[in-house]
């Protein structure tokens, strides 16, 4: 069965981490959605992350729905979905 890589913004709490992982969905990577640059402090990261995950499913459309489906009912919470082959 093919992977797929999903993306979504927003702020996974452990219960949905869990969850995630009884749904077979794999964290692959997590990134800050901004980055801003501070002559005192550096490089600060803010913003709600980007998380990727990846997944085994039929389709792009099913890929979507497993993950959706496996983090809620907190999936309103998420937003910039984005599903891509892997």
């Amino acid at each position: 069965m093919p992977v797929f890589h999903v993306r979504f913004k927003g702020m996974l709490t452990g219960q949905e981490r869990e969850r995630l992982a009884e749904a077979r969905v794999r964290l692959e990577d997590k990134q800050p959605s901004l980055l801003l640059e501070s002559p005192r402090a550096g490089t600060i990261r803010t913003g709600r992350p980007i998380y990727t995950v990846s997944i085994e499913a039929g389709s792009e459309k099913e890929a979507l729905l497993r993950v959706r489906e496996a983090i809620e009912p907190d999936a309103s919470n998420f937003s910039n979905w984005e599903v891509e082959r892997a």
